[in-house]
């Protein structure tokens, strides 16, 4: 059986790049980044924009393209993954803690009380392949609560053995930003909203009265997971964009980003770059949008002072204006 993609030595790299109408500034300084991260990682995450033909890696790259030009754009990506990351952490953590706080507040801080399944809703059923049968995302959830109050680490252990109960605020540690969304999702009616409340910075009888804002909340969540996990597990941010996990069009959410039901259809509005950095800026901690934005300007200028001819490209690709970034 033949093998479609061989390996092939650097050296062998540069040559065929070379064939392809690459240009190199210094080829000792583009091996030691070949060696270090891979040519799939530089050049084939981020050949497309230099292309001629994207379908066809044999037409070569564009006239007077050079591998320090690629480079720079899959160093950039780089450090937009590290801002985003940054960003979404600090997210994760209000949200820790506004959860933890409402479920000790609203149902107890006792673990024989808020681990309870008549305390939130059950979901919707799904097949679990591994059990062979239909289950629900409450199970899962109070499944995964219950494995952290019997944890063998600290803070759990001493919890348990010293004070008789793991409240939720020592739970919350544990959880994945997953299964940290599964428990704002499971959550009842109420205490949802309380949530939505203290995280948007609005009083609850305005939760209570415009459902728009639960369900805006609810649609941003997935979208910020899947950005935390294409960007922990080192995918492309500057030019990302999901089908899945894409906002449903909701007139209060993209008033907010300026969109209207024409600009949503063509794609705007959906789940770029510039949606995450626009809807941080909705909710009432502001350090999550001022981190990402601060992070964005810096490298995406610095990399403009070297090829400002990109510039419409990048700002295409991300969703964003110069207004975004002031």
């Amino acid at each position: 059986m033949s093998i479609d993609k061989p390996f092939m030595k650097i050296d062998d790299q540069i040559i065929q790049l070379k064939n392809r109408n690459l240009l190199f500034q210094s080829e000792e300084s583009a091996k030691l980044h070949l060696i270090r991260y891979g040519y799939y990682e530089i050049v084939n995450g981020y050949k497309y924009h230099f292309m001629k033909d994207k379908q066809n890696d044999a037409e070569g790259f564009v006239d007077g393209t050079t591998f320090e030009h690629i480079y720079a754009l899959f160093d950039l990506d780089g450090n937009l993954r590290e801002q985003v990351m940054s960003s979404l952490e600090i997210f994760e953590l209000n949200l820790r803690q506004v959860i933890a706080y409402t479920v000790a507040e609203e149902i107890s801080e006792d673990q024989n009380f808020y681990i309870k399944r008549w305390r939130y809703n059950v979901g919707k059923s799904y097949w679990n392949r591994r059990r062979h049968r239909r289950v629900y995302p409450i199970d899962d959830l109070l499944s995964t609560l219950n494995s952290i109050t019997h944890a063998p680490t600290e803070p759990y252990k001493h919890y348990r053995e010293d004070h008789n109960n793991i409240p939720p605020w020592i739970v919350v540690k544990k959880l994945s930003f997953g299964n940290l969304i599964w428990w704002f999702k499971l959550l009842k009616k109420h205490e949802k909203n309380i949530v939505v409340s203290k995280m948007m910075g609005v009083s609850l009888q305005i939760v209570n009265a415009t459902p728009e804002l639960s369900k805006s909340f609810s649609v941003l969540l997935a979208l910020y997971l899947n950005y935390r996990n294409t960007a922990a597990h080192g995918g492309r941010i500057y030019n990302h964009k999901s089908d899945k996990y894409k906002l449903q069009y909701i007139p209060l959410l993209h008033s907010v980003l300026n969109v209207d039901p024409g600009g949503y259809r063509i794609g705007k509005g959906q789940s770029r770059l510039g949606v995450l950095l626009n809807t941080l800026d909705m909710f009432e901690n502001k350090d999550p949008h001022i981190r990402l934005k601060i992070g964005l300007k810096v490298y995406i200028n610095e990399y403009l002072k070297l090829f400002p001819d990109d510039e419409d490209y990048l700002f295409e690709r991300m969703e964003l204006t110069h207004n975004d970034l002031k």
